[in-house]
């Protein structure tokens, strides 16, 4: 019986080490056959496009964070980029979150995106939503970001909705002084301002446009 408790024990043993190095083993066989992708090898009722994965790489759900100069969490995520010319890239389905210090947050939405790591600076394209901290809820076609300071700005035609207020205008910024400050919206170029006073138990002002 002490014979056989001892050859239990042993093989136990041996097992306890074996067996990892057997998993290393075939883990490390997986590396060494590994061979560069044919697009003859896929399979005929394959969906996906080995030819097109080879010749455009792409990256799954990428995501960004950053703080800019004046305090704000900037979180940036898409589902899937890919590289651009030079040194840039294009997201898809990119969302754009600005969460100041006191978390108040600023959000935006379009179709696609591009950045540019070199002059740090964001561009959401194609039917761009934006949603602010104060409440504006603003369309646009195209919005540029800035990814180390607090400043978004709309260069074309934008439509903004608030309680009780509908703004057009030919251009809007936003911009924040520091970290205590309040976030500024300026609206410029044509505007033009709808406002229905609401009732008393909800007052609201009208935007300020120059």
């Amino acid at each position: 019986m002490r014979k056989r408790d001892k050859a239990h024990s042993r093989l136990v043993s041996l097992l306890k080490v074996g067996l990892p190095l057997t998993a290393l083993a075939l883990l490390s066989t997986v590396f060494l056959l590994a061979r560069t992708l044919d697009p003859e090898d896929a399979l005929p009722w394959a969906t996906v496009d080995i030819e097109e994965l080879l010749r455009d790489p792409r990256l799954t759900a990428p995501e960004y964070a950053g703080v800019t100069e004046q305090g704000d969490e900037l979180l940036f995520t898409a589902a899937r980029a890919w590289p651009g010319a030079g040194t840039g890239a294009h997201a898809a389905d990119p969302v754009l979150r600005l969460i100041s210090p006191n978390g108040t947050e600023t959000r935006a939405v379009s179709q696609t995106a591009r950045i540019e790591p070199t002059s740090r600076a964001l561009t959401l394209e194609t039917a761009v939503n934006l949603t602010t901290a104060g409440g504006y809820h603003m369309t646009t076609e195209k919005l540029d970001v800035k990814l180390d300071r607090s400043a978004i700005t709309a260069p074309g035609e934008i439509h903004a909705e608030a309680p009780g207020t509908t703004l057009q205008a030919g251009s809007m910024q936003i911009t924040r002084s520091g970290a205590n400050g309040g976030e500024v919206v300026v609206f410029k170029g044509g505007v033009r301002l709808l406002y229905q006073p609401q009732p008393a138990s909800s007052p609201s002002a009208p935007p300020s446009a120059p």
